[in-house]
């Protein structure tokens, strides 16, 4: 619906000043919604005074500023790592910080919270990359490899093969299942989020090999096979932002 007016107002609330946009449009009640890039706009017909708008926007301030909080932590987990050293990465639902040092040999060594990238030359960011990079294709090929043996024990009873497994990044999907070629395919960014979030996701990609949808009995069997799939899905959500 076109505006009939625009016009950028502040407005003093428990939580600071805060700015909106005011749209006069032809709706009968005053609309509030929060964008993405945290920027207030609400909507609300002519004939309603500024007075009763900007009560309604501070009754509203907790909402508004909890909204701007979740779209900042979203973006921050979905931007990608500056591999600079003391840069925060994430691995297994755990939160790790990058440490380079300097080295004559090249290794990478996990210590408690902390990644050692020991290097030759730690003001070479490029190749602090590639190494923590290849670090991570390690480490995705055998925590998932393990994963999918795991599972696998669970589908035996149901004449389920092993079946092969690849891994690649892709920006909407946590896995797919080719069930007519025997794979499943996992994406890279699952080994950021704790283990049982990467089981569920495995366990759902298995049980496309017996119901190649996601119908009832495809929901049955996930639900009998890996109970507690949907608190999990909702962690993997939280966790990882693709």
């Amino acid at each position: 619906m076109k505006a009939l007016s625009t016009e950028i107002r502040r407005v003093a609330t428990p939580y600071g000043a805060m700015e909106y946009t005011l749209e006069r449009k032809k709706v009968k009640n005053i609309n509030l919604r929060v964008k993405e890039s945290g920027e207030v706009y609400v909507s609300a017909p002519k004939r309603v005074p500024v007075g009763e708008i900007e009560s309604f926007i501070i009754s509203r301030s907790d909402n508004i500023r909890r909204a701007a909080e979740y779209y900042a932590e979203r973006d921050m987990k979905k931007a990608q790592p500056s591999y600079e050293n003391g840069s925060a990465l994430m691995f297994l639902g755990r939160q790790l910080r990058l440490e380079l040092m300097t080295d004559s040999r090249e290794f990478i060594a996990l210590w408690g919270m902390a990644l050692e990238v020991h290097m030759k030359d730690t003001s070479d960011i490029q190749h602090a990359k590639e190494l923590v990079e290849g670090w991570y294709e390690r480490q995705c090929s055998d925590v998932f490899h393990d994963l999918i043996v795991k599972v696998h024990g669970k589908f035996l009873k149901y004449d389920v093969d092993l079946s092969q497994l690849k891994i690649r990044t892709m920006r909407s999907r946590w896995g797919s299942c080719n069930y007519t070629k025997g794979i499943i395919t996992l994406n890279r960014r699952l080994i950021e989020a704790p283990r049982h979030c990467i089981e569920h996701v495995v366990t759902h990609e298995f049980c496309h090999f017996i119901h190649p949808n996601h119908s009832k009995d495809f929901y049955a069997l996930l639900s009998a096979e890996f109970p507690d799939w949907k608190a999990s899905k909702k962690e993997l959500e939280k966790t990882v932002i693709l």
